[in-house]
Parts: C-alpha cells; structure tokens; sequence
C-alpha cells in the first residue's frame, strides 16, 4: 500500500528562497568552471553558461519539492 503524502502549502515568497538557494548550493558545488563574471556595471553576475545550467537545476529542485509534498501556496 502506498502512503500519500500530506501537502504542504509554502508562500511564495519562501517558495523562490528555497528553491533558489538550493540550485545556488547545488550549482556552487559541483561547478569546475567559474561561474561568476562581471558585467558591463562592474556587478558579479553568473556566467551564461552557468545561468542555463542554475535553470535547469531549478527546474529539477522545484520539482523534487513538489514530489517531497510541498506546493507553492497561491497568491
């Protein structure tokens, strides 16, 4: 028999935090290249090759969230 999982609604704004932070770390440390430059305004900014990458570990992130049973809380 499988045991469902309780939801759990997060507001949005925590929503964004997590998952953001987990990509960043996930990014971070297991990165060889660089992936922070400079732009043209002297910020640091992520390569644009580790932008795409951060992308698509967000979408893996949002979606182990999801599965782990919490949802993103509407607004």
């Amino acid at each position: 028999m499988i045991k469902l999982r309780s939801r759990v609604n997060v507001p949005s704004e925590i929503w964004i935090e997590l998952y953001a932070t987990l990509s960043n770390y996930v990014l971070e440390y297991s990165s060889l290249d660089p992936i922070w430059t400079e732009d043209e305004n002297g910020d640091e900014v992520r390569t644009e090759d580790k932008q795409d990458e951060f992308i698509d570990i967000v979408n893996d992130v949002e979606s182990l969230m999801q599965q782990s049973g919490l949802v993103k809380q509407e607004e």
